[in-house]
């Protein structure tokens, strides 16, 4: 396909129109899609777009982005793939792009499909307006592949612990940056190491399963883009690197060492078989630990500050919020959970249990925001992070609704809540320390 702006809109979005015809004339639908070797998408068993394909596979498609200057539309012939459980690589590409699949998957009765276009035309209003057929090979239609190693981090994570040591550096109000910068490495790093480990772990115990996101969305495993050797391999290099750095950051600020066994306990223990935190019911504990004060307040020690009551209650409530995240997702598989022997705190707690916990978990982190601020009023900036109580409100409703089918990604939900949470509170102390300090 020569225009590239028609190449990135067909990889940016994430849905398409169908339209088929069957003996009762003229019908359409719209789909979740992914690219590979044309577009790839689920349909239901027995529905009647189904129907009418079997008999007649030519149909026409549209996808737009909501974008009124640039469309395609086109038509194509669509070929039957069979049981998206069966179908590694296909299912891998589509759940990776359109997570909210996996509804539909675990559902059942649904079929996997890939439309192989014949024509793409193209509506390009930008400028002067011009209609054309696009010259375009199959090659062309396939999403981006997947650095491995990189996705086998989950690198999206990788926010969560960043930003706890900025926070951290914040409340220390003083920085010093050749430790610092080393310390983002090693906590990218061992951070990464670490849920390298536990995907094997999950993998290897049959924990994630095929019709699942999937070591929490990278999927390198239940898709076989990587060996479960290799990545037991490259978690145990990339976590042994982390360790020399944090040597060498202990040797130069010894107050750091208890924050760091801290972070290496909870890591090294969170996912092992059978005696690990996530299969007896501590897995919770060992993030908010380590995410919330093993973080924050490791970093504010690493710079040479000295630890208060008002930053510990802030570091607690940074780990509440992160706990949020792990605690949605182990509520929405407590039954998958149960099944592989692992225990959570969500199993422990049961359907009522988890829904109050959860909301807790969001809206103390408030209380205990306004408290340190209350202990320490140089802390008042923090209470920036008070903007985001319209999407913890957001997060409650579908908290309080079983029918939801938000409710099955609220982990990701969560989890765009909680960045903000920090967000927010980093914005406004850096604002006030550069107004402080600087103006």
């Amino acid at each position: 396909m020569n225009d590239r702006r028609v190449i990135d809109l067909l990889k940016k979005a994430k849905t398409m129109n169908i339209s088929v015809c069957d003996d009762h004339g003229p019908w359409g639908i719209k789909v979740y899609y992914a690219m590979h070797n044309g577009f790839i998408f689920l349909l239901e068993n027995g529905s009647r777009t189904l129907k009418a394909i079997q008999k007649n596979p030519i149909v026409s498609f549209s996808i737009d982005l909501n974008r009124p200057d640039l469309f395609v539309q086109g038509e194509g012939k669509v070929e039957i793939l069979g049981d998206p459980t069966k179908l590694e690589r296909e299912r891998g590409v589509l759940l990776s792009k359109v997570p909210e699949d996996i509804l539909f998957i675990n559902m059942g009765n649904v079929v996997l499909v890939r439309l192989v276009p014949e024509r793409i035309r193209v509506t390009d209003m930008s400028d002067e307006p011009k209609k054309y057929y696009a010259d375009f090979n199959l090659k062309e239609l396939n999403e981006k592949e997947p650095v491995k190693l990189l996705r086998a981090l989950r690198p999206w994570s990788f926010q969560m612990s960043v930003s706890a040591m900025i926070l951290g550096v914040l409340l220390a109000r003083k920085i010093v940056v050749p430790l610092f910068l080393l310390a983002i490495l090693g906590i990218i790093m061992v951070h990464g190491a670490f849920n390298a480990l536990s995907d094997y772990f999950d993998y290897i115990n049959k924990v994630d399963l095929p019709n699942g996101m999937g070591s929490a969305g990278s999927r390198v495993l239940i898709d076989g883009l990587v060996k479960p050797r290799f990545q037991l391999a490259y978690s145990l290099f990339l976590l042994t690197a982390s360790l020399m750095i944090g040597v060498y950051l202990a040797s130069a600020r010894a107050s750091i060492i208890p924050f760091i066994i801290l972070g290496l306990v909870a890591g090294l223990m969170y996912g092992i078989p059978k005696v690990g935190l996530k299969w007896l019911a501590l897995g919770d504990l060992g993030v908010m630990l380590a995410f919330g004060p093993g973080i924050v307040l490791g970093t504010e020690s690493l710079m040479g500050a000295k630890i208060s009551t008002a930053s510990v209650l802030v570091s607690v409530a940074i780990g509440m919020v992160i706990v949020a995240v792990l605690h949605a997702n182990n509520w929405r598989d407590m039954e998958d959970d149960k099944r592989a022997g692992i225990k959570t705190v969500a199993i422990l707690l049961g359907e009522k249990g988890s829904k109050a916990y959860y909301i807790a978990l969001i809206w103390l982190s408030y209380a205990l925001f306004a408290l340190a601020v209350f202990l320490d009023r140089t802390y008042w900036p923090i209470l920036g992070s008070f903007l985001t109580i319209p999407w913890a409100y957001r997060l409650t409703k579908i908290a309080m609704n079983p029918k939801s089918w938000k409710r099955k990604i609220l982990d990701q939900q969560t989890g765009f809540f909680t960045a903000l949470h920090m967000y927010f509170s980093i914005a406004f102390m850096l604002f006030a320390l550069i107004v402080l300090y600087v103006v």
